[in-house]
């Protein structure tokens, strides 16, 4: 368990043990609350300077991207490995999509221009299947 996880419990700790205590005691649970989240604060703060130091530490080590022991690729690395390995850059495919859009439009205007416009569609009314545009009976 690295320091991280280490001050993750006991601050929880520091906020539910006297945040039960003082539950069991029948003081309303607003009172409660501010009292524990005051005594895990003060605690932490007083108490576990270290472990809280630590835990900064080993946060800002992963947020470079530096590896820890146990730990598998970085999304960084395996995406470098792709780029290596020959598959196109970003660019290239935004640029790539791009002129298949464009083609994609003379496309549909060349279908436009040859093909013969379409009588209108006759309305039918849902319920009964009748010609909506003919009287009914």
């Amino acid at each position: 368990m690295g320091p991280s996880m280490r001050y993750l419990v006991v601050r929880a700790a520091l906020f539910l043990v006297p945040f039960a205590l003082l539950m069991i005691a029948d003081v309303p649970w607003p009172i409660s609350l501010l009292v524990a989240l005051a005594f895990a604060f003060a605690a932490s703060i007083v108490f576990f300077g270290r472990l809280r130091d630590e835990a900064a530490r080993d946060l800002q080590r992963m947020r470079q991207g530096r590896k820890r022991e146990g730990a598998g690729p970085d999304d960084a690395d395996i995406e470098d490995e792709a780029l290596d390995a020959g598959a196109a850059p970003a660019a290239g495919v935004a640029r790539d999509a791009d002129a298949g859009a464009v083609d994609a439009s003379a496309a549909r205007a060349d279908l436009a221009d040859a093909a013969p416009e379409a009588p209108p569609a006759r309305q039918t009314d849902a319920a009964d299947g009748h010609d909506a545009s003919e009287p009914r009976a």
